[in-house]
This record gives C-alpha cells, structure tokens and sequence, in this order.
C-alpha cells in the first residue's frame, strides 16, 4: 500500500501544492486541503489494492485469525477465511460433492479478488486520467 500511497501523491502537481503554501497555508493545511482531495481516488485504489492481496494470503491469516471453523459472536473471536479452508480441507476432501465445495470457494475467492482488484485498476485509471488533463 505505501509503494502505491508514494505513487499517487506524486502524481499530485507541484502548482497545486505552491499555490497553498503561496495563500500562507502550513504543510497540514496543504496536506489536508489540497493533496488528500486530488488524491482520494488514488488512496482508496490502493487501499483496494492492498485489500486484494490481502484477500489472497492464506498462511499468515490462517495463524493470524485463529482457524476455527464456526462464526463467532465477536470480531475478535478466532474463525476462518476461504482460503483457509480451501488450504486445510483439501487434502481430505473425499466425495465429488466435498472436492466440488472447495472447489466453488476457490471460484468464490477468485472473483471476489477480481472485483476489488479490478475497482482498483478503474479507480487508479480515473486518477491518472484526471492527472494528464491537468498537466
């Protein structure tokens, strides 16, 4: 996220930033007022972008979060992720129906991943787009 958190305020031009500090802003002042409003679609891209490759990691959320298999009453009550369960269940899958499961859950997984992904690529264009108009 912060690779992509770099990216994006570069692409913010230098005449929008001197104009706030030639109005007497402070470097908050520009921060908040100036950067943070060009930049918000390429923030929330690469958030969503982080999100995705989170979605993907499945060993250190497995440990992270607990792996047990029931819905807890609390966020902070351990559970499981899909792709938990789909790298835990795997290899005792048997019947067509338990392998046909796991299977769906990979599909599931892939197109959640995708879609956030696939936001994100849309939300960092706009921003890019937006950026060379500008310029």
């Amino acid at each position: 996220i912060s690779a992509v958190m770099r990216d994006v305020f570069e692409t913010v031009p230098d005449v929008l930033k001197e104009s706030g500090y030639g109005l007497g802003a402070t470097t908050w002042e520009v921060i908040w007022q100036v950067v943070v409003p060009y930049a918000r679609t390429g923030m929330i891209g690469g958030i969503m972008l982080g999100l995705g490759r989170a979605l993907g990691e499945t060993m250190a959320v497995t440990f992270v979060i607990g792996n047990a298999h029931r819905i807890g009453s609390s966020l902070l009550a351990p559970g499981t992720t899909i792709s938990a369960s789909i790298a835990n269940e795997f290899t005792e899958a048997v019947g067509d129906l338990y392998s046909s499961s796991l299977i769906a859950l990979g599909a599931l997984l892939f197109l959640i991943t995708f879609s956030v992904i696939a936001a994100a690529r849309f939300m960092l264009l706009r921003l890019e787009r937006r950026a060379l108009s500008s310029a």
